[in-house]
């Protein structure tokens, strides 16, 4: 899977609730990195997206991805069940041996 592919399965697995799925896209030492907090590690990422977001009713709508040597760069918005807009986002992928190393996310 190139790191254009990875980065649309990783919103996918997401959107689906395959939480393990999502797992197998991330690194070991996984880390996120946005304005309101960091969550190192896959566990702690996964546990988040899994049981502690506040809406897990939610779709990325990715607009555009841009690659680069070692990752990619995604801009979208995540939508509300309703289909309302929530916030706008851009996600930088770093990617090692195939899968997420880090993420940084911001909003707007």
């Amino acid at each position: 899977m190139d790191r254009r592919e990875l980065a649309r399965a990783y919103y996918e697995a997401i959107d689906a609730d395959e939480y393990e799925r999502l797992r197998g896209l991330l690194a070991d030492d996984f880390r996120q990195e946005r304005g309101d907090m960091t969550l190192d590690g896959v566990d702690a990422f996964v546990r988040f997206m899994r049981e502690e977001r506040p809406e897990t009713d939610t779709s990325h709508a990715v607009e555009a991805v841009y690659g680069s040597s070692d990752g990619v760069a995604v801009e979208g918005v995540l939508r509300r069940a309703d289909g309302s807009v929530w916030f706008r986002f851009v996600d930088v992928f770093r990617v090692e041996d195939g899968r997420v190393a880090l993420l940084r996310t911001y909003t707007h």
